[in-house]
């Protein structure tokens, strides 16, 4: 540990305030250190607690690469040198020539497959139409033959045919309630 670690820690246990610069990764990450330069403590910031940064190299938001060989210590701090192969060197004019070569490539490369995407959406277009038609011409040749196909009926109701009532008890004596209702319902 250093001696400027050490003596942030025992400001920190005194209740004096100690200042930290925080910078974020590409992806997001936030990292905390005294100063961002060689030689000093790196976290990364939770929300929890601060974790030791782990070895490997980060890019920062600005491009800036931080490279960590021993956890938790920042061992080069400096901007990004890898270079892509289209990419040339913005010094001289032949290479300001390339990029502009390059540039020119690749819109020309997204218009192309803009157009490309507008050619297949017509003929998709195209297609759910004619789909779209044979469709109504099959379900107009479906509903025309299912109308020919029915035939007419007639109408034929039958007769009446009269019920037969058989009535028993006719020749039976009258009991006290058979008079009253007889008197009742025949008067």
């Amino acid at each position: 540990m250093s001696a400027n670690a050490k003596l942030n820690k025992i400001k920190a246990l005194l209740g004096l305030e100690v200042s930290f610069e925080t910078k974020k990764l590409e992806n997001g990450t936030t990292f905390e250190s005294e100063k961002f330069e060689n030689g000093s403590e790196v976290f990364i910031l939770t929300e929890d607690e601060k974790i030791p940064v782990p070895v490997g190299q980060y890019t920062m938001e600005d491009g800036t690469t931080l490279t960590v060989q021993k956890e938790g210590v920042i061992s080069t701090l400096g901007e990004d040198r890898g270079k892509d192969d289209d990419e040339a060197a913005v010094d001289d004019w032949e290479g300001m020539e390339k990029r502009i070569k390059n540039l020119e490539d690749a819109v020309a490369d997204l218009k192309r497959d803009k157009e490309n995407k507008i050619e297949d959406a017509e003929e998709i277009e195209e297609e759910v139409e004619e789909e779209v038609e044979a469709s109504n011409t099959l379900k107009s040749r479906t509903v025309k033959e299912e109308f020919n196909a029915v035939q007419p009926f007639k109408h034929s109701p039958e007769k009446e045919a009269k019920q037969k009532l058989t009535k028993y008890g006719q020749n039976r004596r009258m009991t006290t309630q058979d008079r009253v209702f007889n008197q009742l319902f025949n008067s």
